[in-house]
């Protein structure tokens, strides 16, 4: 029976493997708030990127966020320390991880599980 667990548990996680990714997508710079659109991603894209193309600081001080967002196969991080960077790059690996300016760190759906199945396996055996 715990073979039996371990093996559906084990499946699960193959599951998540096999979709493809999915992020917010906007290819020509647009306000954060209007980029909503989500695309599945191709098989080779393994990122979300986000460009932060600029921020309106002018009076009355809106702070309206322009940004371009995508799928990609390959992802390099902006130096956040970077004096001058024109577009900073954001870069984030899990589902629709791109929806805000900058993303945050987020726990994948694949890490989550692997480390619940751990744990039953632990306290089963």
């Amino acid at each position: 029976m715990k073979v039996l667990l371990a093996l559906l548990l084990a499946g699960l996680v193959c599951v998540e493997l096999a979709q493809s990714l999915r992020c917010y997508t906007c290819k020509e710079p647009t306000d954060l708030s209007a980029c909503t659109t989500v695309s599945n991603c191709s098989k080779n894209d393994t990122a979300c990127k986000t460009t932060l193309h600029s921020v309106d600081s002018g009076y009355p001080f809106f702070r309206n966020i322009t940004v371009s967002k995508s799928c990609a196969e390959t992802c390099m991080h902006s130096d956040p320390d970077g004096i001058g960077e024109s577009h900073p790059i954001s870069c984030c690996y899990s589902d629709l991880c791109n929806a805000g300016g900058v993303p945050g760190l987020r726990a994948s759906a694949v890490v989550i599980t692997a480390a619940t199945l751990w744990t039953l396996l632990s306290v089963m055996l």
